[in-house]
């Protein structure tokens, strides 16, 4: 049993390897994480500014979007709960074999870009970084505030990319109910100035104006009948270079 693990696993880390090529520009925004790990311990701040830490012990969400998690405390073992709207930024660790699956991504993510826009020392050692936002779930639903993973902490000044676990791919392997390997995301959430949305692949060149109409060069660079899902990182890195230059 343990052999065949084995053999999945670097069947994944292998697969990743091979799609980096076709993938690389997608790979500037991190690995949206689904599974979080119960023994490292885990980061929430409050909106009050207050710091809890412990490990994770419970996580709700809402069409993949966490809205309650529950912590327990590394020394006491008492256990604390949360909801989203009590809760300004929290730092999970990606736990099982979706870490494994996903971990050669963030090394050569890592390895091209180097400089942060949100400086944390839990995000340089792994952790997933989310933000509370109130957000409509695929533009469709009432607002409501869910705690959602910053993908492109490196670069988000201007334009936030947040992971979509809800989201088809266009091809992928999957271990254990996750896709570990190969696809790309077809849908994301932006949040531009005070608008955040949900974007599907097929509605890019619907929201190019949105995200970049205001930025001549990086039309000029990039036109709208142009345009590449793949190298949506490319753009979001780009005319956020181009816009505060």
């Amino acid at each position: 049993m343990k052999l065949k693990l084995l053999f999945a696993v670097l069947i994944a880390a292998t697969s990743i390897i091979s799609a980096q090529d076709d993938n690389v520009d997608m790979l500037m925004f991190d690995p949206v994480y689904n599974s979080y790990s119960p023994n490292v311990v885990s980061t929430v701040i409050l909106e009050d500014g207050k710091v809890v830490k412990g490990f994770r012990d419970d996580v709700d969400r809402k069409k993949g979007q966490i809205y309650y998690v529950k912590l327990k405390d590394s020394i006491t073992g008492d256990k604390v709960e949360f909801y989203a709207e009590d809760i300004k930024e929290m730092y999970l660790y990606p736990g099982g074999f979706e870490k494994l699956g996903k971990a050669s991504r963030q090394i050569f993510d890592m390895r091209r870009w180097g400089s942060r826009d949100v400086e944390s020392d839990l995000i340089n050692q792994g952790f997933i970084f989310f933000k509370k936002q109130l957000v409509s779930l695929k533009n469709k639903k009432d607002e409501r505030e869910l705690l959602m993973q910053l993908i492109n902490p490196r670069f988000s000044s201007v334009i936030e990319v947040y992971g979509d676990p809800m989201a088809r791919e266009t091809s992928s392997l999957g271990i254990g109910g996750f896709n570990v390997a190969g696809g790309l995301a077809k849908s994301y959430y932006f949040k531009k100035g005070d608008k955040i949305f949900w974007l599907e692949k097929k509605n890019l060149d619907d929201y190019y104006d949105l995200l970049f109409g205001d930025n001549a060069a990086f039309m000029a660079k990039y036109p709208k009948n142009k345009t590449k899902w793949k190298m949506l990182g490319e753009y979001v890195f780009m005319y956020t270079k181009l816009s505060t230059e």
